[in-house]
């Protein structure tokens, strides 16, 4: 049986992290499956218990900003731009990529590459969980690898109910889509490997002169060991096919699929006026409400067996747009836009 741990209980949870055993924990983004970072056996349990591929790198979650400059190595160009970036952003949902300090972290946590993802989550309860273990966590998101992210404890304990020993209490995360990671190795030339919730131009307007590009995903090679979560396989599916289509084709789809049972997920508008066969999702009117509310919609659809597809409304290509269509395009089986 998990446990449920709350801020008085702590403690414990902190202890059973030091133990090797695994934790989840809540952030703002999603909820994280936490081991210590400097035990490779509590870390190799990680991969396990989610099924997760050995090249897929984890995040390392720190509690307080300078604790990246304990792991990085670093030039003082590198020093000065990661200062900014943190000044601005930390706590939050951005990840930092930089050059590793060797002999820290064992190759499970690096996927054997000379770099590491750091982050500081906004969270108090989080950041108080890694204080009081003593070294900063790994913490990929929390659900069996290539399903939907979790972004409630219910989400944690219909995964792993019994597999981990805990999950720290808390509501429902805030943004409901992992970070943005940012590769920061080249201070001259930053790249997004995962878009996020912090995008290019809110990179740009917060520091004056930075140069950041995107790196495309069709550019990792089959045999390439990726830098950054998501970066290489597949994600956040549910075992319905899910369909990403712009809202002006959406009702004419479901319309032309009667005979089946259709989970919709789309703005409140759109799902006025949809046929008896659909089942419905709000994601909300804007793009934040619809990043919020993508993981819950596909396992909201996931947990009904009557289901036969699912049908998302895709946002159009647009920077702000980024971190949720890279989810829901990597969920999908199909995509319909003009």
């Amino acid at each position: 049986m998990t446990e449920t741990f709350t801020l008085k209980t702590l403690k414990k949870a902190a202890e059973l992290l030091q133990s090797g055993e695994l934790i989840a924990f809540p952030t703002e983004t999603v909820f994280g499956l936490g081991a210590i970072a400097n035990n490779a056996e509590a870390v190799k349990k990680v991969y396990e218990v989610k099924g997760r591929p050995s090249d897929n790198p984890l995040i390392v979650h720190i509690s307080y900003p300078e604790a990246i400059f304990n792991f990085a190595e670093l030039t003082e160009e590198q020093k000065q731009l990661i200062n900014q970036i943190i000044k601005a952003f930390w706590p939050g949902p951005l990840t930092l990529v930089v050059p590793v300090k060797p002999g820290i972290f064992p190759d499970v946590v690096t996927g054997g590459l000379n770099t590491v993802g750091i982050r500081l989550p906004n969270h108090r309860f989080t950041q108080k969980l890694i204080t009081e273990t003593g070294f900063p966590l790994v913490g990929p998101s929390a659900n069996k690898s290539g399903k939907p992210s979790p972004t409630s404890v219910d989400h944690v304990l219909h995964d792993f109910d019994g597999e981990i020993a805990g999950v720290l209490d808390s509501e429902p995360s805030q943004i409901g889509v992992e970070s943005t990671v940012l590769d920061v190795s080249d201070p001259h030339h930053v790249q997004i490997l995962r878009p996020g919730y912090v995008t290019r131009e809110m990179l740009e307007s917060a520091i004056p002169n930075l140069r950041v590009s995107q790196v495309s995903l069709t550019d990792l090679e089959t045999s390439e060991r990726p830098k950054s979560p998501g970066m290489k396989y597949r994600h956040y599916s549910p075992n319905q096919p899910v369909i990403a289509i712009e809202k002006d084709q959406l009702l004419d789809y479901v319309k032309h699929h009667t005979d089946e049972q259709i989970g919709v997920a789309a703005n409140d508008k759109l799902l006025e006026n949809l046929p008896d066969n659909c089942h419905t999702f709000k994601l909300g009117n804007d793009i934040q409400s619809a990043m919020h509310h993508l993981f819950e919609a596909l396992r909201y659809f996931d947990s009904n067996p009557e289901i036969d597809k699912i049908v998302v409304e895709l946002y159009p290509d647009a920077s702000e747009n980024g971190a949720y269509r890279n989810r829901l395009l990597k969920a999908s089986s199909q995509t319909i836009e003009k």
